[in-house]
């Protein structure tokens, strides 16, 4: 396991000499979704849909700093975010009612209906309990050694657990041309789950780095993807280097100018 990085370029910077605090992560996470600052890797979606009106699906949409980061930067139709965090769901309304644009899903995605149980750090400071969603895990222990790998207060921290909502994915009737998949840990289940959605449709999907990368690219590869990663804004095929969001891109779809 590597000390996580959720973000890249100037954020990646200021997250690898400020972030190690787990105080000081909350806080520059909320300052991240005011002032609509994402990773670099994604500003190379502008050159690739060139302004196309798309359709986009967010998978763990958590408190929308994904999706705002959409809206402001590509000409989006409909953006279907999927979050079954509570707390973060009340964000996203704060959201849709800035932008119509935005369909909300209160619930995660997986091939059955089901509860699954997840972890999260928490923290109090001066009487507040900070509750650091955005890190919640699937397994316990790995959440553990994550929050010990990244946090130097990480003694101070503990772990709760909540029930969400998985629901059996059903397809949607628009096609949609962008997929962004952030769920810390069911990476390849959810790709198993919306998987005729990607067969039908063929959308670029964005998926963060994770320990069944390779099982997803084998999934991908019958449908024709490859996978590639973002360097200087161009895109350059995936070999397994540390890079934080790999790119799914259908053969069909990848043009001359991004090579």
């Amino acid at each position: 396991m590597n000390k996580s990085k959720r973000f890249s370029g100037l954020l990646g910077f200021i997250e690898s000499y400020v972030t190690n605090n787990a105080i000081i992560y909350y806080f520059i996470r909320k300052l991240v979704i005011h002032l609509n600052l994402f990773e670099e890797d994604f500003n190379i979606l502008n050159k690739y849909f060139n302004n196309k009106k798309i359709n986009i699906i967010d998978i763990g949409a958590s408190d929308g700093v994904a999706t705002n980061f959409f809206l402001k930067n590509l000409n989006v139709n409909y953006i279907y975010c999927y979050e079954p965090s509570k707390i973060f769901f009340k964000q996203l309304l704060k959201l849709k009612k800035k932008n119509n644009r935005i369909i909300l899903k209160n619930y995660g995605l997986s091939y059955k209906t089901q509860k699954y149980k997840i972890y999260y750090p928490t923290l109090s400071i001066l009487g507040f309990n900070l509750k650091l969603i955005s890190y919640s895990f699937y397994n316990v222990n790995e959440l553990k050694s994550q929050i010990k790998l990244d946090f130097t207060n990480y003694k101070k921290i503990k772990i709760k657990s909540t029930l969400l909502k998985l629901h059996k994915y059903i397809t949607l009737s628009k096609k949609i041309d962008l997929i962004k998949i952030d769920v810390n840990g069911l990476e390849f289940e959810i790709v198993k789950a919306i998987e005729k959605q990607i067969n039908r449709d063929k959308p670029l999907l964005v998926i963060e780095n994770n320990s069944k990368l390779n099982e997803i690219y084998v999934l991908l590869k019958k449908y024709g993807y490859e996978k590639y990663f973002n360097y200087e804004k161009k895109f350059h095929k995936h070999k397994n280097q540390k890079k934080l969001d790999i790119f799914f891109i259908h053969k069909d779809k990848f043009t001359n100018i991004l090579n």
